[in-house]
C-alpha cells in the first residue's frame, strides 16, 4: 500500500480551494488540482534534491559526447527545488514545507477556544493555499 500523503487529504476536503483576500479583491487565483500539482511537483523536486548523491568522475573512462544522466540532469534538479524555495514568501514557506515536504498537520493548540481553533486552520488553510500559489506561478502549471 502506498503512502498516503497529507496534502491528498486536504485536496479531498477540499482545503485547496481556499479564496483569501490581496489587492482589494477576494479570490482565488489557481485551481486546487493546480495546487496539488504544485504540490507534488514540490515534493518531486525536494526527493530528488534529497536523493542527490556527489558524483566523481572516473578519470580512467574515456570521456564520450552524447547521452544523458551526467551532472547537468542531477544539478537542473538541484537548481530546482532551491530556485522554488526562493519563490515561495517566508510567511507561507513554514506552513508549505511543513505540510507538502515534513507531512505533518499543523493543528492549534488544545489551550485554544474552539473559535480560536477555527481561525487557527483557517489561516493554515489559507497560508498553505498562498505558498501552493506562488509553486503554481513558478512551475508554470
Amino acid at each position: 500500500m502506498g503512502r498516503k500523503l497529507l496534502i491528498e487529504t486536504y485536496f479531498k476536503r477540499g482545503y485547496l480551494n481556499q479564496r483569501y483576500y490581496e489587492n482589494g479583491d477576494y479570490y482565488q487565483p489557481y485551481s486546487a488540482e493546480d495546487r496539488l500539482r504544485a504540490a507534488n511537483l514540490f515534493y518531486e523536486d525536494y526527493m530528488g534534491w534529497k536523493g542527490a548523491k556527489v558524483k566523481s568522475i572516473d578519470l580512467s573512462i574515456p570521456k564520450v559526447d552524447g547521452g544523458k544522466g551526467g551532472f547537468g540532469d542531477m544539478a537542473l534538479g538541484i537548481d530546482r527545488f532551491r530556485k522554488a524555495l526562493r519563490v515561495i514568501s517566508k510567511a507561507n514557506l513554514c506552513v508549505v514545507y511543513k505540510i507538502v515536504i515534513e507531512d505533518k498537520d499543523i493543528k492549534p493548540k488544545n489551550t485554544f477556544s474552539m473559535r480560536e481553533k477555527l481561525y487557527f486552520s483557517d489561516e493554515i488553510r489559507t497560508l498553505l493555499c498562498r505558498g501552493l500559489d506562488e509553486l503554481v506561478s513558478y512551475y508554470k502549471i
